[in-house]
């Protein structure tokens, strides 16, 4: 990452020149989780923050890290993350009103900061489900969607499945073999969710405005009834 930040040669912390893509899309760069929304430079406050773990060790949700892939996506292309998914993927999808706030300096949040209409959600979703093919056009590589929806990190583990993290995408595994309900899943704040089942070929989208304690609830339903009603 020190490629694309030259300030981190500069720190006293060799640890943070360790700090990968990989990490930061698997969410284990190691940095402090900090408030950086607050701060008047988002790259630098989050650059900033101590290694508290080292790089590659231990899952944390950290929106900081895919702040900085946002960051590293406009220094490669040389527009920002908005063109350059208009370019490579909304247009394709026909995806053509969305909102995306920027930080201070013009960089798209990574993290959060952008809304899609439901429809839209669901022509990603169908993207997923269809393994980066839409409307017969190969949008996204098939073998980086597999990379990308593998978990690489284990989050939670219950006595019926284990929940982990893959490329900016949650994931679960039911623990019971021959099960075709094993599903991956992007999740947004107040319960924003686009579900994947590959084995069963379906694809489910919620966008809803729930509270903290009750944004779970679409994930919970989802699981106890879709999912098993079908698998069963």
């Amino acid at each position: 990452m020190q490629n694309y930040f030259p300030e981190i040669l500069e720190s006293n912390d060799p640890q943070k020149k360790e700090i990968t893509i990989f990490h930061l899309l698997t969410m284990t760069s190691g940095l402090q989780i900090g408030n950086f929304q607050g701060s008047k430079n988002w790259v630098k406050y989050i650059l900033e923050q101590p290694i508290i773990h080292r790089p590659g060790s231990t899952f944390q949700y950290n929106s900081g890290d895919s702040h900085l892939l946002s960051a590293i996506i406009q220094k490669i292309s040389g527009i920002s993350t908005a063109s350059f998914a208009e370019k490579y993927l909304f247009h394709s999808l026909g995806i053509n009103k969305y909102t995306w706030l920027k930080d201070p300096q013009g960089v798209n949040g990574g993290g959060f900061s952008i809304s899609l209409y439901l429809e839209d959600m669901v022509k990603l979703g169908l993207l997923f489900l269809n393994e980066g093919q839409f409307n017969s056009s190969q949008i996204l590589s098939s073998n980086w969607l597999h990379q990308a929806t593998r978990p690489y990190n284990q989050v939670k583990k219950t006595n019926e499945g284990t929940y982990g993290y893959g490329y900016q995408l949650w994931t679960y595994e039911n623990n019971h073999s021959n099960t075709p309900n094993d599903y991956y899943y992007a999740n947004g704040i107040f319960g924003q969710y686009i579900f994947i089942v590959p084995k069963l070929n379906i694809m489910a989208v919620v966008k809803s405005h729930l509270q903290k304690e009750q944004q779970s609830a679409p994930r919970i339903f989802f699981e106890e009834r879709a999912i098993k009603k079908l698998a069963g």
